[in-house]
């Protein structure tokens, strides 16, 4: 009889101290859950940042060089990598408000057009200080030189593509150029400079083979 007693602690006892062990892990686990929860989180919103809208008040401005372009309701596009992020209209005093939201874009173009004036990119932002920005741009884009003389293009920030433009119906609108292997191509460039075809004098003074814009 006592040894029947005995055995039987002696199970109870085992099943207790199971028990005990079981809610020890448990006790342990949760934190591990946590720590776990988190960085599936973490992995998640790592591959697909998080980031405000941006709200933009833009002003453009004749460039003291060339006070010919209008800068009344004009249409201003706004790209980031070569996409359309927004759109709006400036206003008859040149100003305007624009608001998007950024992802993961390398840079930010703005572009205008309107009466008298072709598609012409004014600026170009690789990132804003800001999610309040004001920003002033000028008809046609201030340019900078490099130490060679070269215009550098605002969007890629090189000169080796740049070309300086030339209006006339008397130009000729292609010149062809035979690649190594026979491939013949016809480009508006010719003589170191970017062929229009047209008499109708536009803004723009410079053109970037690069990014294909005009500025």
């Amino acid at each position: 009889m006592k040894r029947y007693i005995f055995i039987r602690a002696d199970a109870t006892w085992k099943s207790a101290t199971d028990s005990k062990q079981w809610i020890v892990v448990r006790h342990f686990m949760r934190p591990f859950k946590f720590i776990a929860l988190i960085f599936v989180v973490t992995l998640y919103f790592g591959f697909k940042p998080l980031t405000n809208p941006v709200s933009i008040t833009g002003h453009i401005r004749k460039n003291p060089k060339d006070t010919s372009a209008y800068i009344e309701h004009l249409f201003v596009t706004v790209k980031g990598d070569n996409k359309i992020l927004a759109n709006t209209m400036v206003d008859d005093k040149g100003n305007f408000s624009v608001t998007f939201t950024p992802t993961n874009e390398k840079s930010f173009g703005f572009f205008v057009n309107g009466v008298a004036i072709d598609t012409l990119l004014i600026g170009s932002v690789k990132s804003f200080s800001s999610d309040t920005p004001d920003l002033t741009f000028y008809i046609p884009a201030l340019t900078k030189k490099n130490f060679f003389g070269q215009t550098i293009c605002p969007k890629c920030d090189k000169a080796d593509k740049v070309y300086k433009i030339r209006y006339g119906d008397g130009l000729p609108l292609s010149s062809m150029q035979i690649s190594d292997n026979g491939d013949t191509t016809y480009s508006p460039i010719g003589n170191g400079r970017y062929n229009v075809g047209t008499c109708i004098v536009g803004v723009a003074t410079y053109y970037c083979d690069r990014d294909r814009v005009r500025f």
